[in-house]
């Protein structure tokens, strides 16, 4: 049975998205599609590239059978392998070729991925940039994932995609190896490896990374003694 939405609450929806809504002829229906698309994305639901929204990882359960299975079993830590990339020059292939060709070529960026590293979490982290997460779970590692290698399956897969004789992009790509000591929830994790994979990206774009970036966080929660005074 459809439910009425009373003056009160479509105006509560209608302010949760005020820019979005602006010019809206349907400024409710626009709203409620947005929330409704939000609760999609943290439950996992992939976008029309077939990639994870950033909402799973930050706000939703996408680590949290990684710490139910795998967490407590890492004496040492628990390590999370990761790839982080874009696509250079993306707003070229929508101005040459249409957006069309270049949200084919987003998913073709993405079928590459998951069919490279199965098992593995992809993420889409802003509108051309994406992230593999080669979670413990996965059984892959960073040893699987050369840049060589992944570049040039990549830009195979995309040049099948693209119009024939379109130029394939090169990409910009960062290898992380994350490891969190003694993580006290799984609600932590997708924040702190978001974080992470955003500093390991905007190193290599910057050029200041190694062409594998190592971090470790101790998450134990001590607590430093006080200085003398």
């Amino acid at each position: 049975m459809p439910y009425a939405i009373d003056e009160e609450l479509a105006t509560a929806l209608v302010a949760l998205y005020p820019r979005l809504v602006q010019r809206a002829a349907e400024p409710v229906k626009v709203a409620l599609q947005r929330l409704l698309d939000e609760e999609h994305a943290r439950r996992g639901v992939p976008d029309a590239t077939g990639a994870l929204h950033p909402f799973a990882l930050t706000q939703g359960a996408l680590l949290r059978e990684e710490f139910d299975l795998s967490t407590h079993a890492h004496q040492e830590g628990w390590t999370l392998g990761a790839l982080i990339l874009d696509v250079k020059g993306m707003i070229h292939v929508n101005a040459r070729h249409g957006f069309p060709a270049g949200d084919a070529m987003l998913r073709a960026v993405v079928a590459s991925l998951q069919a490279r590293f199965p098992g593995a979490k992809v993420v889409r982290l802003h509108g051309d940039n994406f992230a593999v997460l080669l979670v413990p779970t996965s059984g892959l590692s960073l040893a699987q994932a050369p840049r060589d290698a992944v570049r040039a399956r990549l830009a195979a897969d995309v040049a099948a995609a693209l119009p024939a004789g379109a130029e394939v992009p090169d990409f910009t790509l960062a290898r992380l190896e994350l490891t969190l000591e003694q993580p006290t929830h799984w609600q932590v994790l997708g924040p702190l490896v978001w974080g992470e994979l955003e500093r390991a990206y905007t190193l290599e774009r910057l050029g200041q990374a190694e062409e594998l970036q190592r971090r470790r966080l101790r998450l134990d929660g001590f607590v430093p003694a006080a200085s003398p005074a």
